[in-house]
């Protein structure tokens, strides 16, 4: 299988009885109409509720498993070859898989085992909606929302869940030969219109759908469509939050990879069954006002990037006009003006977090600062903050001290103290004592305290160290 390494298939299947892989007692039962009747009702309760085509499962399971003979089934309810563990439990199994050099090999490896059959078919579904690492997405083709047929869904597994360039094909042609599209069917909450009142009838199914937490913007902040932007959707609300939630087109947006779109409200929607969130934006191709919106999910677009580290240093802000945030603007986060900087009272501030933000090529920094007990974002520049750092002035040497007898009472850093925001201090080698010589390779000065640093390597190492004068001598 494609995709994660932790989704492979297991090569070993042999010809034995289904056992108590799905719970028989009978040894004899090795038919697929058997394997079809035991798990018909695993099948449509887990395809239902992660809204997959339960045909297209059940095929799977029949494929992947050798219609429940494989040793992988027989011994862990595994349907699909899942490798690890599954609450701890696993099986070690021989498999067969393809090197680097496409080399066919055979080896040893873990394999999930399952309490029972729809434990199997929970854990595959639960691959199906959420997709893979850095794409949820992947398998959406499969989707009910996404897929208009059992084959169009079965069709999105080639090239994804597998290589093989027939695996679709296949699993269509056991769909049709077992007549399994019947499972698709969904039951009808009555049985005719004059029974619909009756006490048997069966009650009215009502959608469950994703609930989403929305946040505001301010100003104009943007990001542009990805290299795989077609590969998701455009719509009108954030998608399985609503009824009726309408998709658009790429080709008729005219829009291309690299469009540089508008970002005017970034969604958080939360699944309903797994409790999995996805970031989602809502964009204009124009800054317009009276621009149509749409929702497309975070992949779809080419966000700014942003570093933090957090550190200290002390912020100065400017008389000029400027606003103060609870994100950086313009980051994946979005950011939402929380007042201007002329509304803080004090001229200095206390920075704990420092950010670096990339935009097309051009770099920014932010500072967080304390304001009485809440946090916010500030730029610095000149215009609006500026950190405030120590003065000093380096000097390129070398040459030789040794550690002074009140070396302790002093501190290594990664920097001269006070100069840079990701100041860290470390503490001496356990092996150094006073008299130990040390090496330096920078000597730096601090007029307005009228102090000495000296940049150090110990014997053995290639590290930097950052002391205070103090702490050594000739």
């Amino acid at each position: 299988m494609k995709g994660s390494k932790q989704w492979l298939v297991a090569a070993a299947i042999v010809g034995v009885g289904l056992s108590s892989a799905i719970g028989l007692t009978s040894h004899a039962a090795t038919t697929q109409q058997t394997f079809i009747s035991t798990l018909k009702s695993p099948v449509k309760t887990v395809a239902n509720q992660y809204k997959l085509y339960p045909s297209v499962m059940m095929a799977q399971a029949a494929l992947e498993s050798g219609w429940g003979t494989s040793q992988l089934t027989l011994q862990a309810n595994n349907y699909f070859g899942i490798k690890g563990s599954y609450n701890g439990q696993s099986v070690s199994m021989e498999t067969s898989e393809y090197d680097a050099n496409g080399q066919l090999y055979t080896t040893a490896a873990n394999f999930r085992k399952y309490p029972n059959a729809k434990a199997s078919m929970t854990d595959n579904a639960k691959l199906l909606r959420n997709g893979i690492s850095g794409n949820s997405a992947y398998y959406s083709g499969t989707w009910r929302e996404n897929a208009a047929t059992y084959a169009a869904a079965a069709n999105a597994l080639t090239g994804t869940y597998a290589t093989a360039p027939t695996y679709g094909a296949s699993l269509i042609a056991l769909i049709q030969q077992y007549g399994l599209n019947s499972l698709d069917k969904k039951t009808s909450s009555t049985t005719s219109s004059s029974s619909s009142s009756s006490a048997n009838s069966g009650a009215t199914v009502q959608p469950v759908y994703a609930t989403a937490k929305y946040y505001g913007v301010s100003g104009t902040q943007t990001a542009r469509l990805g290299s795989k932007y077609t590969s998701y959707r455009v719509y009108n609300h954030i998608k399985g939050t609503r009824e009726k939630v309408t998709k658009t087109a790429w080709s008729k947006l005219k829009v291309g990879p690299g469009q540089l779109v508008y970002l005017n409200m970034r969604g958080v929607k939360k699944a309903p069954t797994t409790g999995k969130k996805t970031t989602w934006y809502r964009v204009t191709f124009s800054p317009a006002k009276s621009a149509k919106k749409y929702w497309v999910y975070g992949a779809a677009l080419t966000l700014p990037t942003v570093k933090y580290a957090a550190g200290q240093a002390t912020v100065k802000l400017s008389a000029a006009s400027g606003d103060y945030y609870n994100h950086v603007f313009n980051s994946p986060y979005l950011a939402k003006a929380q007042g201007t900087l002329s509304q803080l009272k004090a001229k200095t501030y206390t920075a704990d977090n420092q950010a670096v933000k990339t935009q097309d090529g051009i770099k920014t920094t932010w500072y967080r600062i304390l304001a009485g007990k809440t946090k916010y974002w500030v730029a610095a520049d000149h215009t609006a903050a500026t950190p405030q750092y120590d003065y000093v002035a380096y000097t390129k040497t070398s040459g030789t001290r040794k550690l002074s007898k009140t070396f302790k009472k002093y501190h290594l850093y990664n920097h001269v103290k006070k100069t840079h925001f990701d100041q860290q201090e470390f503490k001496w080698p356990s092996k150094v004592k006073a008299g130990t010589k040390v090496t330096f390779n920078q000597i730096v000065t601090k007029p307005a305290y009228q102090t000495t640093w000296y940049r150090i390597q110990f014997s053995g190492s290639k590290t930097n160290y950052w002391v205070d004068a103090r702490a050594l001598t000739k």
